[in-house]
């Protein structure tokens, strides 16, 4: 970047700690199709900020019909399918306002689920076995005579087991290439630096074997940081076993950077601590050493949204454990991942432990908000369930979490319990509403209006 723009950055970033009570972020977990959970949220709490129901059933007018999330968040963290909400969030229209309202989010993973995870997508792949056929005729004497020794039923053909295992073990379970194209087509050429908030999207480089962290603020300051943002979108959301790992080159001032990206949930699949993370850095670098009482908790306001968790369900059982080798780890009930899912709720409950400690004991427990729930199904956990059964289902559940009792971890069970006197989550998202309304008209020069 150029002196000048880095040096509006810089201004920019002491301005944002300085001048304003409060830093807004709103974080969005992984995971898949479940999307539409945090995406209801984001309805409701973008309805608030538009307008609001007083206790006479009247509507009251808060910030009017435009109002729109990207205008209340001074960091928007995502990823993989939190780092798609993001960039609908805030990528800039031909009008410079968002390319979606969140009212969109839950229609878009209505409409696109069932091609983005086409349920038959085993049709069309290619076999590369079969092309071996001194190893296609053993392997075929090997097969049948396991068959006929148990009595397992044949598959149609050989050819038909074959690529059966070919989908399981050598291939991503889908291309990916519905998925790219639609991305490319909503963002289109649009660059990190110009979303309409700050963006902070994790994803993991494989051939490094270290996170990478995608920021609009360093993209501002350097063009070898900012590359197009469908390809970030891409590479958060390359999910291992289910999608490819995602190349891209970015082109700058400084040469070509190289990208060999998968799901940034192997890394943060609950940014909130991410984005936390990333506020103190750019606060360090605005040189001014009075920014570090921001470690006081109430200048930081965050709404924390999880996709939703298992576990209560308990629907994994050990047993002897001899049998869980490599294919029952990623094979698990009903296709679903055990291994994948073991380590992103690890991930997400080590997030919830820091939180308690950075929260826990502050007197501004307020100013964090975690709306998660974790009484799903292990069926309805699933990255890919795109069957138009549980895509309404997600919605029924992302409706009624609305209606639960505002819950934080116990950290002795791992389970989510309510907080006593906080309310259910609708309760709970007004009062935010009105505190993000609040601040941007605080920053605004404007009358905040009557409660």
């Amino acid at each position: 970047m150029e002196t000048g723009e880095s040096a509006a950055t810089t201004s920019y970033v002491i301005v944002l700690f300085l001048d304003r009570k409060l830093v807004t972020i709103l974080s969005i977990d992984g995971g898949g199709v479940r999307g539409i959970i945090p995406g209801i949220i984001l309805n409701f709490l973008e309805s608030q900020l538009q307008c609001q129901v007083c206790s006479s059933q009247s509507i009251q007018k808060l910030d009017g019909e435009d109002a729109r999330i990207a205008d209340y968040f001074d960091f928007i963290a995502g990823t993989s399918t939190g780092g798609l909400v993001t960039a609908m969030l805030t990528t800039p229209n031909k009008s410079n306002r968002p390319l979606f309202a969140a009212e969109d989010i839950k229609n878009f993973y209505l409409q696109e689920s069932e091609l983005i995870f086409p349920q038959e997508s085993a049709a069309g792949q290619s076999s590369v076995l079969k092309y071996h056929p001194h190893f296609y005729d053993n392997i075929t004497k090997w097969v049948e005579s396991i068959w006929n020794s148990y009595g397992v039923p044949a598959y149609q053909s050989m050819e038909g087991f074959i690529e059966m295992v070919e989908r399981k073990v050598f291939n991503p379970k889908y291309n990916g290439d519905y998925l790219h194209k639609k991305i490319k087509y909503m963002i289109g050429e649009k660059r990190l630096h110009e979303t309409l908030t700050n963006v902070i999207i994790p994803s993991f480089d494989i051939k490094l074997l270290q996170p990478v962290i995608f920021s609009t603020l360093k993209a501002k300051r350097d063009d070898s940081e900012d590359p197009v943002l469908s390809d970030i979108c891409i590479g958060t959301s390359a999910a291992p076993c289910y999608l490819p790992p995602y190349y891209f080159e970015n082109n700058s001032s400084k040469g070509t950077k190289r990208f060999n990206l998968i799901d940034g949930g192997v890394a943060a699949n609950n940014p909130t601590l991410l984005a936390i993370r990333e506020v103190m850095k750019e606060m360090s670098q605005a040189e001014n050493s009075s920014c570090l009482d921001i470690m006081d908790h109430s200048k930081l306001l965050i709404l924390s949204l999880g996709t939703g968790s298992s576990k209560r369900d308990e629907k994994l059982e050990v047993g002897d454990g001899k049998s869980w080798g490599l294919y029952k780890w990623f094979m698990g009930p009903d296709g679903t991942t055990p291994l994948i899912d073991v380590v992103l709720t690890a991930m997400d409950d080590m997030v919830d432990i820091y939180m308690s400690v950075f929260f826990g004991a502050s007197a501004f427990k307020d100013n964090y908000l975690r709306v998660q729930v974790d009484s799903l199904k292990y069926t309805e956990v699933s990255t890919d369930n795109s069957k138009r059964e549980n895509l309404e289902n997600l919605v029924k559940i992302g409706n009624e979490l609305l209606k639960r009792p505002v819950s934080n971890v116990n950290l002795d069970t791992g389970l989510c319990e309510p907080t006593q006197g906080s309310g259910i989550y609708e309760e709970a998202l007004v009062k935010f509403a009105k505190r993000l309304s609040s601040e941007r008209r605080h920053r605004l020069g404007l009358a905040c209006p009557p409660v």
